[in-house]
């Protein structure tokens, strides 16, 4: 664990290792701290910091700084004087971090940075020190960019593999960071229309012309407003409500359920009997692979944490055997991780327990309806 922690993501917060909020001088210490944290590696950050604000000598402002942080472990602090600088070795800066995952290729690590950027680059601070400010909201503008970025990457993985849900909370995060990307309000369009939800995106639609006309002077593009028209025809065409619960195909639609949990396999196999499904349950990994080999399944729902076999592994062991059957992946520990594994290796979707009927049935209904019409193709 970290001596110190320095989060610049939102609001300033400096907490220590215990996990305690620490209050932190004036706003020019504030200023002086946040120097240091986006400076880990610099061996003068303080000289540096001095000759480019003017902000007195490298010394006074080590001795402001000491008096300021008096409180935490002296190891989270290494050098004198001018060279006096954080410990990248015992302090922990979200922004680091940030940029350290960024520069990966990987959903893992592309998902993380996106769960550590809370806000813009400290937030609303403004520390009255001529020149920082101005440096600051240059900083502010270059982390934005790269969050825009990142949620892009992120909402092209999650629309690839068909997570409608977690693309629709991708999109609404980008939008809220940007709310003229045309081109995001579209795809937040389409998915709406992929999970069954016509009425919001038409309402997607609408909030899409007016901030182009407002922002803008302009109507949406051709191909938002072909988008439009497929909204207008489903809309004609929507069910009854009840139906987003019921299953999708005339034909039967067998799903393995793979669950160890009494509980939650119960629930999850009542859930998918009342909506018309056959279900086979099994509680471990290993009775799951006997029974995918016996017969043909619509749809594996997979605990992550089952005995004998994982149900990451099980998928994976799947896909190396060129079975295509889709997976939804359930699971009840915290962290992203687990979901972005799960995204990663090709599920079609993934859900936190407790597992409602609200959220599965429309999921299953989704992917069985996606998947039939890449059938229909072929």
């Amino acid at each position: 664990m970290p001596l110190l922690t320095i989060r610049l993501f939102g609001d300033f917060s400096v907490s220590d290792h215990r996990g305690n909020t620490l209050t932190i001088g004036n706003q020019r210490t504030q200023a002086l701290i946040a120097w240091l944290a986006l400076h880990l590696s610099d061996v003068t950050p303080l000289r540096e910091f001095s000759v480019q604000f003017g902000e007195a000598d490298a010394k006074a402002l080590a001795r402001d700084l000491r008096y300021a942080m008096r409180f935490i472990a002296s190891d989270a602090m290494v050098g004198e004087g001018e060279s006096l600088r954080f410990n990248r070795h015992a302090v922990e800066v979200d922004t680091a971090r940030f940029d350290a995952l960024v520069a990966s290729t990987a959903v893992n690590a592309v998902r993380e940075a996106v769960e550590l950027y809370r806000g813009p680059l400290l937030d609303n601070f403004t520390a009255d020190i001529p020149g920082f400010d101005q440096w600051l909201a240059e900083q502010r503008l270059r982390y934005w960019r790269t969050a825009l970025s990142t949620m892009g990457k992120l909402l092209a993985a999650q629309v690839k593999a068909g997570w409608w849900e977690s693309a629709v909370e991708t999109a609404s995060r980008l939008l809220a960071l940007d709310p003229t990307q045309e081109v995001v309000h579209r795809t937040l369009m389409r998915l709406q229309l992929e999970q069954g939800r016509p009425d919001s995106a038409l309402r997607r639609y609408q909030e899409c012309a007016d901030i182009l006309r407002r922002e803008f002077q302009r109507e949406p593009s051709s191909d938002t407003e072909r988008v439009r028209d497929e909204i207008i025809a489903a809309l004609e065409r929507a069910p009854a409500p009840r139906d987003v619960f019921l299953k999708p195909l005339d034909r039967p639609v067998l799903i393995l359920l793979v669950e160890d949990d009494a509980v939650s396999s119960a629930l999850i196999e009542g859930f998918l009997g009342e909506a018309g499904y056959e279900v086979v349950t099994v509680i471990d990994g290993a009775d799951a692979l006997l029974e995918i080999g016996r017969r043909a399944f619509d749809l594996l729902v997979l605990d992550v944490n089952v005995p004998t076999l994982s149900g990451l592994k099980l998928f994976e062991i799947m896909i190396q055997k060129g079975m295509e059957t889709p997976a939804i992946f359930v699971t009840g520990t915290a962290g992203p991780e687990v979901e972005a594994r799960s995204l990663e290796i090709g599920a079609s979707d993934f859900l936190r327990k407790p597992i409602r009927k609200e959220t599965l049935l429309p999921r299953v209904r989704a992917i069985l309806q996606r998947r039939e019409r890449v059938r229909s193709s072929r």
